[in-house]
């Protein structure tokens, strides 16, 4: 599901953008290339907003992977804020000169993944929430209905490709 999209702005020599859903509105953020990458393991991208104050405030990152059957490549990454509930998995596709499409999905079983949300590991539970639980739910991820399946696939409206193509 498109949520947004980014596109380099010459003016401020930045790329910028904006993600909406139902409950979350980014009407401006910058995503700024991380220029002193420590390791591969470091993210590409950073994702900033301006606060009230106007003060720039990180609240997402994202890091290159590859599509699990092809060389070709996107972001992926999360947006999160500790007035957050949960974290907002996103995906990126495209590219600094045409642009990006954001995506989102909902996140597949745990068990699955091997490993959880972001490449963590366990239970991610919040202050609060019983034990191995996320936010109050068992197994994590988004409360609500899904167009997902038990391993993941696409079950609203027919076949589809990019589930068995995009590791996330």
């Amino acid at each position: 599901m498109k949520i947004g999209s980014f596109k380099f702005d010459e003016r401020i020599n930045d790329i910028v953008g904006k993600i909406a859903t139902r409950e979350l509105h980014f009407p401006y953020l910058i995503m700024r290339k991380v220029t002193d990458r420590q390791s591969d393991a470091a993210p590409l991208y950073e994702l900033f907003e301006t606060n009230r104050a106007g003060d720039e405030i990180q609240i997402g990152a994202v890091w290159e992977r590859k599509m699990n059957r092809s060389e070709e490549k996107f972001l992926s990454g999360m947006i999160d804020d500790p007035s957050f509930r949960e974290p907002l998995p996103i995906a990126l596709f495209g590219d600094e000169r045409n642009g990006f499409d954001v995506q989102w999905r909902r996140e597949r079983d745990r068990d699955a993944q091997s490993g959880g949300f972001g490449g963590r590991s366990g239970g991610g539970s919040r202050q609060g929430a019983g034990a191995g639980s996320y936010g109050g739910r068992q197994g994590g991820g988004f409360a609500g209905g899904s167009t997902a399946g038990q391993g993941g696939e696409y079950t609203g409206g027919g076949p589809r490709d990019l589930d068995d193509e995009v590791p996330f």
